[in-house]
Formats: C-alpha cells, sequence, structure tokens
C-alpha cells in the first residue's frame, strides 16, 4: 500500500471516528436541550391551566371550558405542536379537548389520577411513528380537593426532524470535509513525500546501474532532505572510491607496463653487453689495422680517404656500443651546482659534430635568467643532447633552436627552463606516446626511439616535470621545472632504507 494511501486511510478513520463521537455528544446535548424546553414549556402551561380551572366547577358542562382554553392559551406560529385533554375528578376524560397543529391521538379514557396531588406527572407516549411528551397537572380547588386534571400532549416530531436534519448536515459535512482533507492529503504527500521517494528509487536504480555522478535535489522537508543528504554524500563517497579505484587500476597497468619494458631494457643491456665484447674485439683489430697501415702511407696515398673512412666508421661503431653500455649500466647521478648556458652549448657542440657538411646551417639562442641550478651535469648534457639530435633530424632546411630559463613565478622553488625549435612540431595523434620507450618516427637504422624516453628518466632523476606546450603550433616545445634543491640520489636511498 503507498504511503499516500495509508496516510489518507489512517487520517480520515481518525477523523471520522472523532466526528462520530463528537456528534454523538452534540446530538445527546441538542436533543437535552430541546426536550428541557419542551418539559419547561409543558409545565408552564399545564400549571397555568390547572390554576386557571380551578375556579370552575369541572362538573357544570355548559361552563365554556373549551373558549376559557382558547383565550388562555397563546396561538404563535412558532409554538409546538399540542393537545390539551381535560379529566374528572375521577380521571375520565372529559368530551372537549384543544388541538394545535396536531393530529388528534387516541387518547386514554380514563386516568389514574391517585397520587397526584402531590405535583404534576410526566411522560412519553409512543402512537405508531409519532412521539408525544404528556405532563398532567392536578386542578384542585380552594379547600383542597381534587377537581379533576389536565394534561399536556406536545408532539416531539418536529424535534425529532430538526435532530435527523442536525444529524444528516454532520455526517454531510463530516464526509466533505474528510473528502477534502484527503484530496488535501494525497497532494502533499505526493509532491512532499511520494516524489522525493520515487526520486530516490530512481536515483539508486542508476546509481547501482553506474552512474555515479547523479545527485537529487532537496525537497524541502527536513527529514526526507536528511535522507537525500545521505543518498548524495554516499554517492560521492562511491563515486570518488570507483575513481580511485580505476586510478590504481590505472597504475598497476601503468607498472606492470613499465616493469615489462625494464624486462625488455634488461635484456636489451645483456644483449649489448655481449655484443660489446663480440664486436669490440674484430673492431679493435680492424681500427688497428687501418691506423698502422695509415700510418706506413702518406696522405697523398690513394688509400688514405679510405682507411681514414674505415676508422671514422669504427669509432662511430665504438661509440654506439658505448651508448648502449652506458643505457644498462648508468651510474648513480652526481649533483652539483652547474653552469647550464656551458652545459648547453657543450651539448649543442657535439650535436654539431654529428651534422653533416650538406646539412643546412642551424643556429642556438639561448637566454637564461636562471644559469644556475643543481643537477647531474653529465645527465644535463645527455638530456640536451638527445633533444637537439630531435631537432637537428627535423630541420632539414635549417632552423633555430631557442632554451630559455626563468624561476617559476607560482612556485618560487622550481625554474622553469624552455626548449623549442621552429620545426614542423609534434603531432596531436603521437603527443601521447613521445616518451615511450622504442618509439620513433624515423626511418629504420636512423633512431633507436629511446631519445626522449632517456630525457623523460633524467627529469625524473632530478625529481622535475617535463610537458609537451599543445598551445604551441611554430614547431616543438619542451617545459621542464626542476626543483632548485632537488634531493640527492645518496639522500633519496637513506630515506627508503629508514622508512623501511
Amino acid at each position: 500500500m503507498k504511503i499516500s494511501t495509508r496516510l489518507i486511510l489512517s487520517i480520515s478513520t481518525l477523523l471520522i471516528l472523532t466526528s462520530v463521537g463528537m456528534g454523538y455528544i452534540s446530538v445527546r446535548d441538542e436533543r437535552f436541550q430541546l426536550m428541557s424546553e419542551v418539559r419547561a414549556e409543558a409545565g408552564t402551561l399545564a400549571s397555568i391551566l390547572a390554576t386557571t380551572f380551578k375556579y370552575y366547577h369541572m362538573d357544570d358542562q355548559h361552563q365554556r371550558i373549551g373558549e376559557l382554553i382558547h383565550a388562555v392559551m397563546p396561538h404563535g406560529q412558532d409554538i409546538n405542536n399540542l393537545l390539551i385533554n381535560i379529566y374528572d375528578s375521577q380521571g375520565d376524560l372529559m368530551d372537549f379537548s384543544f388541538e394545535h397543529g396536531i393530529t388528534k391521538i387516541a387518547p386514554h379514557k380514563t386516568r389514574e389520577l391517585n397520587g397526584i396531588l402531590t405535583g404534576s406527572r410526566e411522560e412519553f407516549i409512543q402512537d405508531g411513528s409519532s412521539e408525544y411528551f404528556s405532563v398532567i397537572s392536578p386542578i384542585i380547588n380552594s379547600g383542597g380537593e381534587l377537581q379533576g386534571a389536565v394534561e399536556i400532549l406536545l408532539s416531539l416530531d418536529q424535534i425529532n426532524k430538526n435532530l435527523a436534519g442536525f444529524v444528516r448536515k454532520f455526517i454531510i459535512f463530516v464526509l466533505l470535509t474528510a473528502f477534502l482533507l484527503g484530496v488535501l492529503i494525497y497532494f502533499i504527500s505526493r509532491w512532499s513525500i511520494s516524489r522525493p521517494i520515487a526520486k530516490l528509487q530512481e536515483a539508486a536504480e542508476k546509481l547501482g546501474h553506474g552512474d555515479l555522478g547523479l545527485r537529487i535535489e532537496k525537497s524541502g522537508v527536513q527529514e526526507l532532505d536528511d535522507l537525500i543528504e545521505e543518498f548524495n554524500r554516499m554517492a560521492y563517497n562511491i563515486e570518488q572510491q570507483n575513481k580511485t579505484k580505476e586510478q590504481l587500476f590505472a597504475e598497476k597497468i601503468n607498472l606492470e607496463r613499465k616493469l615489462r619494458h625494464t624486462d625488455k631494457l634488461a635484456s636489451i643491456g645483456q644483449l649489448a653487453s655481449g655484443l660489446a665484447h663480440e664486436i669490440g674485439t674484430p673492431l679493435n683489430v680492424i681500427s688497428g689495422r687501418a691506423e698502422h697501415l695509415l700510418g706506413k702511407i702518406t696522405a697523398e696515398h690513394p688509400g688514405a680517404g679510405n682507411l681514414q673512412s674505415i676508422i671514422r666508421q669504427s669509432e662511430r661503431i665504438t661509440k654506439t656500443m658505448q651508448q648502449l653500455l652506458a643505457f644498462s649500466r648508468k651510474p648513480a647521478a652526481h649533483f652539483d651546482k652547474i653552469n647550464l648556458e656551458k652545459v648547453i652549448h657543450e651539448a649543442f657542440s657535439l650535436c654539431q659534430l654529428r651534422q653533416r657538411k650538406t646539412h643546412p646551417h642551424i643556429e642556438i639562442e639561448v637566454s637564461l635568467s636562471e644559469n644556475s641550478m643543481m643537477a647531474d651535469e653529465d645527465s644535463m648534457r645527455q638530456l640536451f643532447v638527445n633533444l637537439m639530435f630531435n631537432s637537428f633530424h627535423v630541420l632539414q632546411a635549417g632552423g633555430t633552436i631557442r632554451i630559455t630559463s626563468t624561476g617559476d613565478t607560482q612556485n618560487t622553488q622550481e625554474i622553469l627552463v624552455v626548449y623549442e625549435d621552429d620545426g614542423p612540431g609534434i603531432a596531436p595523434d603521437i603527443r601521447d606516446r613521445i616518451f615511450d620507450p622504442f618509439f620513433t618516427t624515423k626511418d629504420v637504422g636512423e633512431g633507436t626511439g629511446l631519445g626522449l624516453y632517456m630525457v623523460t628518466n633524467i627529469v625524473q632523476e632530478h625529481q622535475g616535470r617535463i610537458t609537451v606546450d599543445t598551445d604551441f603550433y611554430t614547431g616543438a616545445r619542451f617545459i621542464f621545472q626542476f626543483p632548485r634543491s632537488p634531493v640527492t640520489p645518496d639522500a633519496q636511498v637513506e630515506k627508503v632504507q629508514t622508512e623501511v
């Protein structure tokens, strides 16, 4: 059963029971009041007539008793319907009576008048469907003898009709009030109770189907608002827990991916160590023999150029193997105060050595308001070398590399370093992948895909952050945020050991 129906039935039942009780008391009081008026009216009239008749001889049939009654009786329109009977001293009904707005009933022919000298006698008389109130008063002469009696009969039909009408009106009033109250309760309960509960139910169903962002507006009812507030708080907590779960799951997937990459890099490191040993020995033989032969001939000899080319390519292979070994066995970083501009120009000079003679000219612009910082010099040089290699690769028609540094206005404990070039930029569809290991857009044999990955590792090693400026459309721009006072690797190890 709905709560609105239950409220209507409960309150209507209480209202009807209360109204019935009050109606019963009201009808009883009204009847008592009317009967008191009837009793007083009948008693007064009987006393007046009895007092009047004591001066007349009841045995004298020629006296105009009927005229006397008409003279004594009032003739108002609002007087109760009544019947007056006159009895002689023997209690026999005399042959005349008085009617006022009443059909004459079959009266008692004889009345027992014994004991009536002490006062009037009252009784109720039922004649078919009509009810009468009877008052008999004795007629006593001046000698104290009983001459007869006067009976006043008042009809109670009008009183009963009035009471019945009062009861009907009261019942109609109660039913109409119950109906209107029921309608009012229905709309109030529907607006203030049923609809908020229905919203709660609908919200609970949506919440169960995964709509965690759902919230319910308050209804204005204090108790329901408390429940709605608790529901919204529960939905918020579930949403936060779900987000935390998703974050943990994403972190788990990311850690698993990094673990796989780490395992792959470890395998590459082992492979590089083996290759360095297997390739290094014959490469040293080749390079040594070429240098030996080059020393025996003159610079103008036709084979001198070929021998120099063999030596250069051997050195190139040696350097590549050394990079692989350095990548697989990275030494511990050593933090110290470095000259950032010096490191940048050294990195640029190294990259220029790799630049082919046919390569267009590339310039560098350095503007540093923060030139001194705590960092590992070798790592920072490697960071800029890797970035510049990428710039050299894309600036096929020449261009400019710009590097600036400033203090972070939002965090005074950090230094901002911005690296940009005026090349074609980074395509939006690969921005999320450029820091992944072995991801490269270069042709086969031109890149390993480890450059930006190593840059990321160096930034993380310095407790910094790297982001790609997605609003920069005239080339590529990387923004670095380095702490002014990074925690040294040794201090990090000590902190971990202390926590463990």
